[in-house]
């Protein structure tokens, strides 16, 4: 279902960097990764995190992270962000894509550049306006049924 989406993006020209499904590991897992791969910072913004009531209420329950939980159907997009309102236009348009939004925002910042040889970094600002810094899910989240 998600393929139209990507194929409308690329037809109009938006500047994709990278797509990735984020089903394994949640989000969080998913965009660290990307930062190390490419040695930027990537900056979330929580308040802009779509999280059901019922994910959230859940998450709460059994002390989860709805960041690291799987998300089947959904996808995490980067793109140029001369693009960013575009590519949200065409995915909108989209059966699978109506609730698409920016979260974050990808940079790059000298001094970690120079200090960790480009591992790259997921930072979390938070609804109170703290920095998280975020990894790659540890163990076991929830168990995959398949």
């Amino acid at each position: 279902p998600l393929v139209e989406m990507v194929q409308k993006m690329l037809e109009a020209g938006v500047e994709v960097h990278a797509l990735r499904d984020v089903t394994r590991g949640g989000l969080a897992t998913v965009l660290k990764e990307l930062a190390e791969a490419s040695g930027k910072i990537f900056t979330l913004e929580q308040e802009e995190i779509p999280v059901t009531p019922q994910v959230r209420d859940f998450c709460g329950l059994l002390g989860l992270d709805p960041l690291y939980m799987g998300n089947e159907g959904k996808l995490a997009v980067i793109v140029a962000e001369k693009d960013a309102d575009r590519a949200l236009e065409i995915m909108r348009d989209c059966a699978y894509g109506e609730e698409a939004v920016r979260i974050g925002k990808v940079s790059e910042d000298a001094k970690e550049k120079e200090t960790s040889a480009g591992s790259g970094k997921l930072l979390l600002r938070t609804r109170i306006g703290g920095i998280r810094n975020l990894d790659v899910l540890m163990g076991e989240g929830l168990p995959r049924i398949c």
